[in-house]
């Protein structure tokens, strides 16, 4: 006689179900929802912040870039006065608030990789122009008749820009020459020039450039 099994064993509770429940898919999606929101959040923290970053260190670049610049030029300068277009003197050394370049000066080491004829020195200003930081150069040291110049523009965003001038005695003046009245062989150059500026994302930048004891006339 044979034997068939019984497969019905009457535990219901124990028979095993293949795959999940739509409850349980439910819950693992919000789960994968809560985690992707954080992971995202946290990537975008992370950009935003290396952008910050990226643009504090072009800024501080472009900062050291201007301030190198602008302490070759002091470094450079030379008591030569100049003439104008209009045929008047200018002195070698000017700055400060009687002039709306806040420095002038004549510098020496131009470069001449053509050998034209010309001089090794040249004139050139930096202005302050509504937040933006110019440098101007003109071609010829006097002017005969017209005298063309080239700005190039440093920098934008310049919050505040401020310059003092010391003289031998250590002694501080908003303007240079000390006396606009008085030009003498002492105050063709000043001995030091005090620059502050306060640049947006920065901050305040201080720097005090000593100038050449010689020469003293040109």
């Amino acid at each position: 006689m044979a034997i068939f099994p019984n497969l019905d064993t009457g535990n219901h509770s124990k028979r095993i179900h293949n795959g999940f429940t739509l409850l349980e898919l439910l819950i693992a999606l919000a789960i994968f929802v809560v985690l992707a929101t954080m992971a995202y959040q946290g990537l975008a923290n992370m950009l935003k912040t290396r952008d910050i970053l990226e643009d504090r260190a072009k800024t501080l670049r472009e900062m050291q870039m201007i301030l190198m610049v602008l302490g070759n030029d002091l470094e450079q300068a030379v008591a030569r006065t100049v003439m104008l277009e209009s045929g008047q003197l200018e002195s070698a050394f000017l700055g400060g608030e009687q002039t709306e370049r806040f420095l002038v000066m004549t510098t020496a080491g131009r470069p001449n990789p053509l050998g034209d004829t010309r001089s090794e020195m040249q004139r050139v200003a930096w202005l302050f122009v509504e937040g933006t930081l110019v440098r101007r150069s003109w071609k010829q040291l006097d002017a005969l008749g017209t005298n063309p110049s080239t700005d190039e523009t440093m920098a934008r965003g310049i919050l505040n820009l401020e310059v003092v001038f010391w003289d031998e005695g250590g002694g501080k003046f908003p303007t240079w020459p000390k006396e606009t009245n008085k030009s003498t062989l002492q105050d063709l150059l000043p001995k030091a020039v005090e620059v502050t500026m306060e640049k947006r994302g920065v901050g305040h930048i201080h720097r005090i450039f000593e100038l050449p004891g010689f020469p003293r006339w040109l």
